[in-house]
């Protein structure tokens, strides 16, 4: 059985996907100013407007897990790490007298218990996302938006309305329009993209449902960019992104009243998800903590 609470404080990535399709029709068109405008509406007139089906297949989203087998008369215990990113597991069984925490590297399988001739007892585990022996380095992030213009942070560090657990304490939101794109505020490695989910609500039922991009950082942190357009995932899990390079484009998926993106830096506390403080580098190269209300420049160079 799994410890469910530890999952779910790793952005609920344990979170099981039905086996389902669908299809979603989303409008890009130019308004009165010859933006790009991206909508799930039909424009009432419009002189350019191009239909884009997203359609999307959902399957079973891998996870780390925990498992017996039997080989040649002898039992196992394995426990395997399917992400590009270390992961700490907790396993609880009368064959470990107070638990073990096992620490599995990237893409990763390791045998826990080898060549037992016993049965394997039962046992109950949990994991969290992360190297727990993380030291974060005080780095200066980039925007995460790469447009021509400024978007609102409408919720900073310890906002009242979602940023008030330790996962999301220092998180940021910045509204801007469905469709801008956003980029790499930081180098590193995808870990995972979710990006299967079009609808939003402020519901507990949206909770896991928000698309995503993960990136694992040198120092072992990660970033999280939440709540992308469904269907706009650039980049897959393994690939190596520098500052600026394009990952998705914004949306409103899951747990959200509107189109921004939520970003935030997070590492492992011990089995536990903490999200940390950060400061952003504006382009003049001021470092500044961001703030509710602040206005956030994208960054033009990288599109």
């Amino acid at each position: 059985m799994n410890i469910s609470a530890l999952q779910l404080t790793s952005f609920l990535l344990a979170a099981l996907l039905s086996c389902t399709s669908f299809s979603q029709e989303m409008y890009k068109y130019k308004d009165s100013n010859g933006k790009w405008v991206f909508s799930d509406k039909r424009p009432a007139e419009t002189a350019e407007v191009e239909s884009l089906d997203y359609k999307e297949t959902k399957k079973s989203l891998p996870k780390p897990r925990i498992y017996t087998q039997q080989q040649d008369g002898w039992h196992y215990l394995i426990a395997d790490n399917p992400f590009h990113a270390p992961v700490e597991f907790r396993v609880l069984s009368s064959a470990f007298e107070s638990g073990t925490h096992t620490y599995i590297a990237p893409s990763t399988k390791q045998e826990i218990i080898h060549k037992s001739r016993a049965d394997i007892p039962p046992f109950r585990y949990g994991w969290q996302l992360g190297d727990p022996a993380t030291q974060e380095v005080n780095y200066l992030y980039k925007s995460p938006v790469s447009s021509r213009t400024t978007h609102k942070i409408t919720q900073s560090f310890k906002g009242a309305f979602s940023h008030t657990d330790a996962a999301n304490l220092y998180a940021v939101d910045i509204a801007m329009p469905v469709g801008t794109y956003i980029s790499a505020a930081r180098e590193g490695t995808v870990i995972w993209t979710k990006d299967d989910y079009h609808m939003s609500g402020k519901t507990g039922y949206f909770l896991d449902k928000a698309n995503y991009i993960q990136i694992l950082h040198d120092d072992g942190t990660y970033a999280v960019y939440a709540h992308l357009l469904l269907g706009s995932a650039k980049v897959q899990p393994g690939d190596k992104v520098k500052v600026g390079d394009i990952l998705a484009r914004s949306g409103s998926s899951g747990y959200s009243t509107g189109p921004h993106l939520h970003f935030v830096v997070r590492k492992n506390a011990g089995l536990t998800t903490a999200s940390i403080p950060f400061r952003f580098v504006d382009q003049n190269g001021t470092p500044f903590i961001p703030q509710r209300g602040m206005k956030l420049a994208g960054v033009a160079d990288s599109f």
